[in-house]
């Protein structure tokens, strides 16, 4: 713990020494692993280094791992990461992010300044993501009728190269040349287009319902997977080469390669890894051929790689990442994960007088950012969220039916405020009012002075509620009855009133005795809008106080005297001073920021890796990254 203090110290002194420079977000270099599924991995074509890969996961995270086994962490998304691509020969990342739903955008980063340059959402799912070999184009096939659309990879402009229609495809490939563009269809098709012109060369019937599909050996073999089968197929005809068996194989996509790797999990019995030779006349491959084989991996499945060279990355479904290379050996060897699970997440956070409350898996803790020393204050039984009240906290868990906690941290009495109907979706205390909306349906009270427990409104798609003296108004969707975003409910009459005020749904709502505080989606088929917005109930009147032109459906608001801090956008923290109508910007760290606290001195950022960041109110710059470590203390970047 001395060390890391010390460490705070130099680090605390560099920050402050170095704040004209910087001026964007920032990353993190650890081998802490993915805090779930490892989606892709892809060669990164990093100069002459074979060794460079990144690895996307289900988190949100890019990682780029170099030569010396060290991950360049930063989060790109709140949403998981499917699909990536490289760049030839630069630090320009393509991805597709996706909630397997409504949203499917693809964005293309520099990972040398931390910056999206551009992004587009598709209405379809995204089923090919790839650069021409020259870079010139990021191709992206989706699910959509017509299938390809290509963009040009310096700004992301549409560019209408192909004239036939490509149908839908899950693997393309362009000449070295890019003047001829090589797709395979899932329906059982290898097409061929002119880039040029933009025709269709040639089309071959081949086998259907092919996975993970690359090809080899200078583009003369195609290859992919199904029903636990590797196929070999010709590119240039479309007929079956050869099909072997395997079980669950990772095809380990290297298009310069002449020979086909795999890796086969045979599970108690563990993992092989394979290789098919091309044959001289390149017209058939070997039998499969063992060249390494590996240990199983206990409570932990590989399920994604990537091949560069002889080296080869693997990722893992528990968020792990995995080094070995191709060179034969006929031992059994053990898979040593590059990376580690060392932090532990904290879920939420609250203020403590000139403290904090820091609540993870197993514990609640306070700290601060000037002492730097963890106090464990109690066990937390199961809870991931936390609110303050006085001396005690309130422990909940939203999305679930666990009982509403009172934890006196003093005496370490536990009691039991109540058990919900339904699942709880937030929980927010006015005075003596514990206000508890349940399943976007119920706006209930529990009254900490009489232990009465009350339901004050219900209704449908509702997101939010605030109490102002005796009126609580509550934020929903205006899709649903009474046809208003807004509604105010009067606590002694229940009379309820719809308020006139733009916007299909409102959230997020803060308030002080005046005023309330919230975020409006405008949304139709051409535009989009989101907005933090002020009300004031006595004149009704509604100003904008900051706007983004995109549709925002998750970000947060916290107010503290005259400052209202959302994430608007979900990528920065910004703070709207209500009193000089000034916005600032915080400068993130390597993870998202999912909400915010602040005491007199200092404002700390929960992110959403689990780790927080310290900010000096006045000069708004990151002062560190903290993470909570396995053992209780604090590690410092």
């Amino acid at each position: 713990m001395e060390k890391n203090l010390r460490r705070k110290s130099v680090l605390l002194a560099l920050a402050f020494s170095a704040l004209s420079l910087q001026l964007s977000a920032q990353s993190h270099i650890s081998t802490q692993s993915h805090q779930s599924v490892v989606s892709s991995v892809v060669s990164a074509n990093s100069g002459n280094s074979l060794k460079t890969f990144f690895s996307a996961g289900e988190d949100g995270f890019l990682i780029k791992w170099t030569d010396d086994d060290q991950g360049e962490h930063y989060q790109i998304s709140e949403l998981p990461i499917k699909l990536a691509a490289v760049y030839p020969e630069k630090n320009l990342i393509a991805v597709y992010e996706t909630d397997s739903g409504l949203i499917n955008r693809v964005s293309v980063w520099d990972f040398n300044t931390l910056s999206r340059k551009y992004a587009r959402r598709f209405s379809d799912s995204v089923t090919s993501l790839t650069f021409s070999a020259n870079g010139t184009y990021l191709i992206v096939g989706t699910a959509a009728v017509d299938g390809a659309v290509f963009m040009r990879a310096s700004d992301g402009t549409v560019v209408d190269k192909i004239k036939d229609a490509t149908g839908i495809f899950s693997f393309a490939s362009t000449s070295s040349s890019e003047k001829t563009l090589c797709t395979y269809s899932p329906a059982g098709t290898i097409s061929y287009f002119n880039m040029q012109t933009g025709k269709l060369k040639g089309k071959f019937p081949t086998e259907s319902g092919l996975s993970h599909v690359t090809t080899f050996n200078n583009d003369m073999f195609l290859a992919g997977v199904k029903d636990d089968t590797v196929f070999v197929v010709s590119a240039l005809s479309g007929s079956t080469v050869a099909s072997y068996s395997s079980s669950r194989p990772i095809i380990l996509a290297d298009k310069t390669d002449k020979n086909l790797y795999y890796l086969e999990n045979n599970g108690r019995n563990g993992y092989a890894l394979r290789e098919l030779i091309a044959g001289p006349d390149n017209k058939n491959v070997s039998a499969p051929q063992s060249v390494r084989n590996f240990k199983t991996l206990t409570g932990d499945t590989i399920i994604c790689g990537a091949k560069e060279g002889s080296y080869i990355m693997l990722g893992s479904q528990s968020g792990a990442l995995f080094r070995t290379d191709n060179s034969p050996d006929t031992a059994l060897l053990s898979f040593y994960p590059l990376t580690e699970d060392i932090y532990d997440k904290i879920y939420d956070m609250a203020p403590a007088g000139e403290d904090f409350y820091f609540l993870t898996e197993n514990a609640v803790y306070q700290s601060s950012y000037d002492k730097g020393i963890v106090d464990r204050r109690a066990d937390n039984p199961g809870q991931t969220q936390i609110t303050a009240y006085g001396s005690s906290v309130i422990l909940w868990s939203r999305g679930t039916r666990r009982p509403v906690q009172l934890l006196d941290l003093d005496t370490k009495n536990m009691a039991t405020l109540f058990t919900p109907k339904t699942n709880v979706q937030s929980v927010r205390i006015f005075g003596n009012i514990l206000l508890e909306m349940e399943s976007n349906m119920y706006v209930n009270a529990y009254h900490l002075d009489t232990q009465q427990f009350e339901e004050l409104y219900s209704g449908a798609a509702l997101q939010d509620a605030v109490i102002i003296g005796d009126i609580l108004y509550v934020a929903k969707s205006s899709a649903t009855n009474p046809a208003s975003p807004l509604l105010s409910v009067n606590l002694t009459t229940k009379e309820t009133v719809p308020l006139k005020i733009d916007g299909n749904v409102i959230y997020a709502l803060c308030s002080t005795d005046e005023n309330m505080y919230g975020i409006a989606v405008e949304s139709d088929e051409n535009s989009k809008k989101t907005v933090l917005f002020s009300f004031n109930p006595e004149n009704m009147r509604t100003t904008t106080l900051l706007s983004l032109a995109d549709e925002d459906t998750d970000a947060f608001t916290y107010l503290r005297e005259n400052e209202i801090y959302t994430n608007i956008g979900r990528d920065k923290v910004f703070s709207y001073n209500l009193s000089t109508r000034k916005t600032t910007m915080y400068n993130r760290s390597a993870s998202l920021p999912i909400k915010v606290s602040q005491n007199e001195s200092r404002l700390v950022v929960l992110n959403k890796d689990g780790s927080v960041s310290w900010y000096n109110t006045d000069i708004r710059q990151v002062l560190a990254d903290w993470y909570l470590t396995k053992d209780g203390n604090w590690y410092e970047f």
